[in-house]
């Protein structure tokens, strides 16, 4: 029994690796210099009832649950990360354009699981359960840099890169958001894009009794629908 140790819903509980996830991004630009933008992604991931190969204890909520290592468990992270920002034109040419940014990125964690788990205290299991559940809103402010390429009338390339570190009220963060991506104008208001984004957020809730120390990340492509209004 490996007690405290760290939890890894991949390796540990079998959660899925690779997820392909579409993005939605709304923007709203005010003369030449200002930018609004709102976008969403959705990542929620599950695994079926595995065998645990190594028992291990955590703390949820203020309770200690135990796994043993010839224990059946499901389990399920669902993470919704929106980010609400706010862009001014820095320098701009004919076909090139450097914005930067100022936003907040809020991260909805859900992660649950179930199955053979029991309830200790003082070293001793005390009770079966069924389920462990535990909710997490993140919210970190980001700064950022955002180019943009005209190559033609219709289509459009992207780089962005927004980082931040902070400690706020029981919070403390880290940030990191790149991406690269192309753009391809569908009609005068409504794009669709491909994307390649990098993403890490660590999390550390000093709250004592949640035991909650996060540390997230995802790469790989997206797929994007912007819709402007102007």
């Amino acid at each position: 029994m490996n007690r405290g140790r760290r939890i890894d819903f991949e390796s540990d509980l079998g959660l899925e690796k690779s997820r392909f996830s579409p993005m939605l991004e709304l923007s709203y630009r005010f003369n030449d210099n200002h930018l609004l933008a709102l976008n969403a992604l959705t990542l929620h991931r599950s695994a079926a009832t595995r065998e645990v190969i190594r028992g291990f204890e955590f703390d949820w909520e203020g309770q200690t649950y135990r796994a043993q290592s010839d224990a059946r468990v499901s389990s399920r992270l669902d993470i919704d990360i929106y980010q609400l920002f706010y862009g001014y034109s820095l320098w701009r040419s004919e076909d090139l354009l450097l914005v930067g940014t100022l936003g907040m990125h809020v991260m909805d964690i859900k992660a649950q699981m179930s199955g053979e788990l029991s309830l200790v205290s003082d070293n001793l299991d005390i009770a079966n359960v069924r389920e462990a559940e535990e909710t997490l809103t993140a919210p970190l402010p980001d700064l950022g840099l955002m180019g943009y390429w005209q190559i033609t009338p219709r289509w459009e390339a992207v780089l962005s890169a927004q980082y931040f570190q902070l400690k706020v009220d029981d919070y403390k963060g880290r940030l990191i958001d790149l991406r690269a991506q192309v753009n391809r104008a569908i009609t005068d208001r409504f794009d669709i894009g491909i994307a390649w984004q990098y993403y890490r957020l660590t999390v550390d809730h000093e709250r004592a009794a949640s035991g909650i120390d996060l540390r997230f990340s995802y790469q790989g492509p997206t797929l994007l629908f912007q819709y402007r209004f102007f």
